[in-house]
């Protein structure tokens, strides 16, 4: 079996929210399990993983790719995935694809005719953000990753804008207020943050032939990393 004809795997564990996924050989959604981590990245993914795979009748050894999350994102979360997804992909001789969070929020809405601009909390009252768009029947990120106050949010809207990610109740508030019929907003569920997109998206990318560097891919921090004392 060639090795674009094995499963891949995807994991995210950028936020609170974690997910893993797999494709299986026809590029389709084989398997997907989301859950609320909250700083039980390092306990839970492994075991995730493991059933995931267990639930499809697969060992690692049957994979052909590794994908994972590469922020924005919390520090602790996006430390774990791309150590777990390196790992995998050093152990087994895998491709590794990485692919931005934001990219994964935006996805499901790349067929609506609006600017979509995910958002995610990123404390000290900013946000992780950047714009996407439909341009020639491309979808295309406008504009590089950036974190943003609410007013800088705001003041960067120039026209119908649908807002999703993992943002507070008090931020929708405030754009709903200060933006009018200018902001639209995703549903609950569809703000949920899931590795089959992730996996999609990657897929993609391993198709035409592309991964990263093993070595090389590093979480994309918008802040520098704390440092640990001692």
């Amino acid at each position: 079996m060639s090795d674009h004809l094995q499963p891949l795997l995807a994991i995210d564990t950028a936020t609170d929210t974690a997910s893993v996924a797999l494709v299986r050989e026809t590029g389709d959604i084989w398997a997907e399990y989301t859950w609320h981590a909250v700083g039980r990245h390092s306990q839970s993914l492994m075991p995730h993983v493991d059933w995931l795979l267990a639930q499809c009748g697969l060992r690692p050894a049957d994979l052909g790719a590794v994908a994972v999350a590469i922020g924005p994102g919390a520090y602790s979360g996006l430390r774990v995935g791309l150590a777990t997804a390196r790992g995998l992909a050093l152990a087994l001789d895998l491709p590794l694809l990485g692919v931005p969070t934001l990219d994964v929020l935006a996805y499901p809405h790349r067929r609506l005719p609006l600017i979509v601009q995910p958002l995610l909390d990123a404390q000290r009252g900013e946000l992780a953000t950047a714009r996407y768009r439909t341009r020639r029947d491309r979808w295309t990120r406008l504009d590089e990753f950036r974190l943003l106050t609410l007013d800088e949010v705001c003041a960067g809207v120039e026209r119908r804008t649908l807002f999703c990610g993992e943002y507070p109740p008090a931020v929708a508030d405030a754009l709903r207020q200060r933006l009018g019929p200018q902001a639209l907003f995703a549903s609950p569920a569809e703000n949920l943050r899931r590795a089959g997109y992730l996996a999609e998206l990657a897929w993609a990318r391993w198709q035409a032939g592309q991964s990263d560097d093993l070595e090389a891919l590093e979480p994309i921090y918008l802040r520098r990393p704390p440092v640990a004392e001692g």
